[in-house]
Formats: C-alpha cells, sequence, structure tokens
C-alpha cells in the first residue's frame, strides 16, 4: 500500500498543479499513478456506484448525457468530459473521487471505457452498470475487427460476473449476444422508416449462433435494425426499454406510452438518448425528471455547433473517418436534411501523415452513395487525402461537376457556393474539432468580406 499511496498523493498534487495553470482536462496524472504503482485501479477506493459507457459509437454523448443528468438530480460525480479512456483516463476519474486518505468524496464515477482495454481493467473497477451502446467496424489500426472487440467485451462480463449489469442493444446483433451469463437489459427502437435504402455493408450477415443468413425487417444502419435467423431461433431480443415511436421533425421519442424529447434529428443520437434513458430508468428515475432534463439538453459543441450569416447556417459535424459505421450515418444524414447544402469534408486524421500505409478500405466500406444526392450542391474535399476522396465520390456516382479537390486544405473556404444554398456542412474526424471550426468560421471571414 506504500506505494499506492505515493501514487495518489504524487497524482493529486500533479493535477493540482494543472489546475493552478489551467489545464484540468489533463490525464498525465492518471498515468504517473500507473507507473509508480501498476495495480493503482485495484487499491483506490470506489464510489457507491460506478457506471461504465463502452461501444464503438456514442461513448461520450450517452456518457455525458449520463453524468449531466446525475448531476442535475443532485449526485456528485466524477467524470472525463473530453473523453480520456483508458487507463490513465479512469485513474484521474478515480482520482477525483477519492481524498488523500483513498475515502470516496463522491456519490458516482462514470466512465467512458475504450473497447479494448476492457478485460484488463475493468475487473479491478468492477463497475455496477456497463452499457454497450454497439459493436461496429471500427478503423483497422485501432480495433480490427468486431468479433475482436467482442471477445474483449465478452472476457470482462465473464469476469464481472454478476456484480455488474449488462444494458445492451437489442437491434445490434453482435452486442445483443454478449453477457449471456449477466444479468441483461435491452433497449431497442422501433422502424423509424428513415433508411429506404440498402446499405453498402454490415458488419455481420451470418448468424453468429449457427451460420444461417440474417433477415431483416427493417434496418436503422449498417447491420442495426430488428434482425432473425432463417434458420435457427436467433431474433433480435425483447427490449425493455423500446423506442415505439420516433418523431425526428418534432424530436421526441416514445417509450412505454412516455414522450422523451431527443437532443438531435440524427438516428445516432436517438440511439445515444434511448441508451441513457435506459441506464437511467434502470437506477429508478422517474420518466417526468428525465424528460425535464433531456429537454435542456443539445448535441456537444465538440460534436456539433452552428453560427449564422446572412441567412445560411454554417455547421461543423463530427464524422469519423476510419469507422464506416459512423462516416455512413453521418453522410446518411447529409442525404435525409432537406435544405440545399455545401458539404466540406475534413476526414483525414492528424494520425495518417505519421502512418501512410494506413488502409484505405474504410473508403469503400463507407455510403458515399449517399453524397451523390440533388441537395447536395457540392462537395469539398482537401488535404493530404484530396485524390482519394475524389476518386470514390465519383465511385458514388457524383458528377465530376460537384466534387471540389484541392490539396492545400487552405484553400477550401473560396470554393464554397452560397448561390441557393441555406446550409453549409463541415464534416471533421473527431480529433480535429478546433480545426474544424476553424474551417467554418474561416468560410464565414471570407463569405463576410466578399471573397467567395
Amino acid at each position: 500500500m506504500f506505494r499506492f499511496y505515493i501514487a495518489l498523493w504524487a497524482s493529486k498534487l500533479m493535477m493540482a498543479v494543472y489546475k493552478i495553470l489551467g489545464d484540468t482536462k489533463n490525464d498525465l496524472p492518471g498515468l504517473l499513478a500507473s507507473k509508480i504503482c501498476p495495480n493503482f485501479l485495484k487499491l483506490i477506493k470506489k464510489p457507491a456506484l460506478t457506471i461504465t459507457v463502452t461501444g464503438t459509437n456514442g461513448k461520450t454523448t450517452t456518457s455525458t448525457l449520463i453524468n449531466d443528468f446525475l448531476r442535475s438530480a443532485g449526485l456528485t460525480t466524477s467524470f472525463n468530459d473530453w473523453g480520456a479512456n483508458m487507463q490513465a483516463g479512469y485513474s484521474v476519474n478515480l482520482i477525483r473521487a477519492v481524498n488523500l486518505l483513498n475515502k470516496p468524496v463522491v456519490d458516482c464515477s462514470i466512465l467512458e471505457a475504450d473497447e479494448l482495454t476492457l478485460d484488463e481493467l475493468m475487473p479491478w473497477i468492477k463497475p455496477d452498470y456497463l452499457l454497450v451502446t454497439n459493436i461496429c467496424k471500427d478503423s483497422l489500426r485501432r480495433n480490427g475487427h468486431p468479433e475482436n472487440i467482442y471477445n474483449h467485451i465478452e472476457h470482462t462480463l465473464r469476469q464481472l460476473g454478476d456484480h455488474t449489469t449488462a444494458i445492451l442493444n437489442a437491434n445490434d446483433p453482435i452486442s445483443s449476444e454478449l453477457g449471456k451469463d449477466s444479468k441483461r437489459v435491452y433497449f431497442g427502437m422501433a422502424d423509424t422508416m428513415r433508411n429506404p435504402f440498402e446499405n453498402l455493408g454490415k458488419d455481420i450477415a451470418i448468424c453468429p449462433r449457427c451460420g444461417g443468413k440474417l433477415i431483416y425487417t427493417y434496418r436503422h444502419y449498417r447491420h442495426i435494425g430488428k434482425f432473425r435467423c432463417e434458420k435457427c431461433d436467433f431474433q433480435t431480443p425483447h427490449s425493455k426499454y423500446f423506442g415505439e415511436f420516433v418523431d425526428f421533425e418534432n424530436r421526441t421519442m416514445t417509450i412505454s406510452g412516455h414522450e422523451y424529447p431527443l437532443i438531435s434529428d440524427t438516428i445516432f443520437h436517438a440511439f445515444n438518448v434511448l441508451s441513457a434513458i435506459a441506464v437511467l430508468r434502470e437506477l429508478g428515475y422517474g420518466e417526468n425528471e428525465i424528460s425535464s432534463f433531456l429537454a435542456t439538453q443539445k448535441v456537444t459543441d465538440i460534436r456539433e455547433s452552428c453560427v449564422e450569416y446572412n441567412g445560411i447556417e454554417y455547421y461543423t459535424f463530427a464524422a469519423k473517418s476510419q469507422n464506416v459505421s459512423a462516416a455512413s450515418t453521418v453522410f446518411e444524414y447529409m442525404a435525409k436534411e432537406p435544405s440545399d447544402k455545401d458539404v466540406v469534408l475534413l476526414m483525414d486524421e492528424v494520425q495518417d501523415k505519421n502512418h501512410p500505409t494506413e488502409t484505405l478500405s474504410w473508403l469503400y466500406e463507407t455510403d458515399y452513395e449517399f453524397l451523390n444526392d440533388p441537395k447536395i450542391k457540392r462537395v469539398i474535399v482537401g488535404g493530404h487525402m484530396y485524390l482519394n476522396h475524389k476518386l470514390r465520390l465519383l465511385l458514388a456516382g457524383l458528377p465530376e461537376d460537384r466534387i471540389v479537390a484541392v490539396e492545400d486544405e487552405a484553400d477550401i473556404p473560396l470554393y464554397v457556393d452560397q448561390s441557393g444554398i441555406k446550409k453549409v456542412y463541415v464534416l471533421y474526424e473527431t480529433d480535429c474539432v478546433s480545426k474544424a471550426v476553424n474551417m467554418r468560421d474561416s468560410i464565414v471571414r471570407y463569405v463576410k468580406e466578399g471573397r467567395i
């Protein structure tokens, strides 16, 4: 325990110094704690309630909703609101939750968790609830095949046993199979009639039990929907929390006859709200209390923001590159959003400049076809992969006169055409929030100066 207390005190001192310097969103103190005491996460005391949120997509938005609700309900929480979701981040989160004597000083910790580190670290933390938003194909460099992610989460749940309640997505034929020996609660959603098109790909095509063909009654996106196996009894499990009606125009979702506000008119954020509601209802909070809270919420600025000038709305809109399901659902939203618009793609990760051999396969598994919509007047791409994006857009059927491809991203604002459009969307890789905001603001500045 001597090494543990040295680690705790040293990391708390480091956090105090960072706070004085105005840098509170830093996980280096957690890294220090784990370096001094490798089993730090096992020894640190946990609050009375610990909630872990994991999955390929939706972790940050969902965990933020849960945290902000609990704070509004009067609980004290520890939470990394900047998405530090690996060992150092877990350590910082829990360091904040205890005093110098390792006594809990908050009611609850909410941990956004990377899927690949779960089975190593969650058995030390032992969360009361483990929410899995979904399992979809992600970057080959980061996570590889969805089956790899499934195995990590399944191994975690086996280690946690009955201590942890698994909250799972019934519409996901991959993650819905998790935790057969665990306490399981499901959330799901009825057909929203938002996807009349066949997506390019599914992340699972055959039954995980018998290898038979999966048949869908409807799909929300990719492989997420209502499914059954043509050979065995594998099918969408019953949902305790089921969105039986979703009204995107008025931004509401009805669950068990009660209407909840949505924070966005996108299908992926509807699932984020639904999964957060499932956790909060399991904690015993009432429908009206949750609804009142949701009515005050919006998508976080790191995922979506907007400014308006001269009758045109200019958006930044997160779309993960290398992540085919996340990018495809954003592209689908671009097609369904009814305004005439220009779309700017800033979807090259900063890391790619140092990893030029990163596979390009994600471009061809992503539904660029959704961008071939008459309401999208032009798609503007720039950066070191601009020609790859242009080729993919051409293969998706976009006429070349609706594609602008420039190598220097600084030139992008010159090519936004204001005539006849109502909105401009800057779609960006989630690691590049500041870059996207700067691009959006540059476009607006050029408009104000009359340069475009």
